[in-house]
């Protein structure tokens, strides 16, 4: 199975969760990232920093 991992951010989490359901046919875990890793993650559909980290597995 592929792994997958999406950054995301507040606006743009449902697209991400929908992404890596459709991709990967599995139950997506969502994981906020920690606190000062934010800004330098970017979102991967804006240039908004991430909050989140959407995996499955």
């Amino acid at each position: 199975m592929e792994t997958l991992k999406v950054n995301s951010c507040e606006t743009h989490i449902y697209r991400a969760l929908d992404e890596v359901t459709a991709r990967t046919e599995s139950f997506p875990v969502m994981e906020e990232i920690p606190g000062g890793e934010e800004l330098s993650t970017p979102c991967e559909y804006c240039s908004q920093p991430a909050i989140y980290v959407v995996a499955n597995a």
